[in-house]
């Protein structure tokens, strides 16, 4: 008899479980049901879908919600809560014993059943990127990376640099962006929307303008109260894989100008990449990583230090509890955003124009190994 089990997908503070028919976790719902039915297990997955910038105790009270609303704490049911990103954050505080949430009445079904913690760039000693991202030109320049991604991803090239190029002509324009010019980047940006997605997409970025709380949470100093105030739950298996992608200055030497998207994206990189390389003495990360078997796949062309990330989040702020390894990867190739075009194209664009060069046989290594540690987990 089989097994039934719940797999939780939680994203991070880009996300969205579905936006306008894109979904966050892409093909990843597929390949992890694929390694599950070939091993005879039933799998439910359901996407999480959290608050994108709200605080970490609003996320994970809307994670434990989802579960109960779906009935995760029934007798029986295996649970798995796989967190890229924040999500990790918000999983970890979901299954803490000591967390205080207001939600009493499950916690003794959530711990009985809470099987695994599976986090995929989880800023767990914080990210520099958050730093700046809490203030005032942070906050703008938030909303527009988070309008540019989602653009990015609904592959509108021509219309989100024309758009953009023609609106914003100066980097204090960028930054310092009223609510004038904001409002007009955003009509550019989706203008070829239809109605329908358009509306989703306004209502999703309306949030991140409302609630920015997980921002300084996020920080270095941010995540160091964090983790002392946030047991792990001893009954819970608890695994992560960091992503790690080539420094700015590689990448730019690569820029193609035959794509009208390529010079923007890799701009965009290198900035949150810099952003995230400004590690903060009086609060390090994980110790830097010894062993070579660690490295996950395809080996890095450059030594992992305090400094290197996967453009969002540093690489050695991604380890706690059972370290699985390094992925070559920047923080949108491991949720299966790195083709530009239809999944099965090997020679696609990534979304971030990061150069680590993630392709198709790394996503479903990856997403493999993370179905095995569930299975491995009961």
């Amino acid at each position: 008899m089989s097994n039934r089990h719940q797999i939780y997908l939680i994203p991070g503070f880009f996300g969205f479980a579905a936006l306008g028919g894109i979904s966050y976790f892409r093909q990843v719902r597929e390949t992890l049901t694929d390694v599950f039915v070939r091993r005879g297990e039933e799998v439910e997955i359901i996407g999480v879908k959290t608050f994108p910038t709200a605080s970490l105790r609003h996320r994970a009270r809307k994670l434990i919600m989802t579960v109960a609303d779906n009935g995760g704490f029934e007798e029986g049911v295996h649970l798995h809560f796989v967190g890229h990103s924040t999500g990790a954050l918000d999983a970890r505080l979901a299954a803490s014993p000591d967390a205080h949430l207001d939600l009493d009445e499950y916690r003794e079904a959530l711990y009985c059943n809470l099987e695994t913690i599976v986090s995929i760039s989880g800023p767990h000693y914080g990210t520099p990127v958050a730093n700046f991202f809490s203030t005032l030109y942070g906050k703008n320049l938030l909303y527009l990376v988070t309008l540019l991604i989602i653009v990015g991803l609904w592959r509108r090239p021509v219309s989100l640099l024309g758009g953009l190029l023609g609106l914003v002509t100066k980097v204090n324009d960028l930054l310092g962006l009223d609510e004038t010019l904001i409002r007009q980047v955003t009509n550019q940006l989706l203008k070829d929307f239809n109605p329908s997605v358009e509306a989703e997409v306004r209502q999703f970025l309306r949030s991140i303008i409302e609630d920015q709380g997980s921002m300084i949470q996020l920080t270095p100093e941010g995540m160091d109260l964090f983790n002392t105030t946030t047991i792990d739950n001893p009954e819970v298996r608890y695994v992560s894989y960091a992503t790690a992608a080539p420094p700015p200055t590689q990448v730019i030497k690569k820029i193609r100008l035959r794509h009208a998207l390529t010079p923007l994206n890799k701009i965009l990189y290198g900035l949150l990449w810099t952003l995230a390389s400004r590690a903060h003495a009086g609060y390090p990360y994980h110790p830097p990583i010894q062993s070579e078997d660690l490295i996950k796949k395809r080996p890095l062309p450059f030594v992992v230090t305090e400094s290197t990330s996967d453009g969002v989040v540093p690489t050695l702020s991604q380890i706690w509890g059972e370290f699985r390894g390094v992925v070559r990867a920047d923080h949108l190739d491991v949720i299966g955003h790195y083709l530009r075009g239809p999944f099965d194209v090997r020679d696609g664009a990534d979304w971030f124009g990061s150069g680590a060069k993630f392709d198709r046989e790394s996503f479903e290594w990856l997403w493999e190994d993370i179905a095995s540690v569930m299975l491995e987990s009961v």
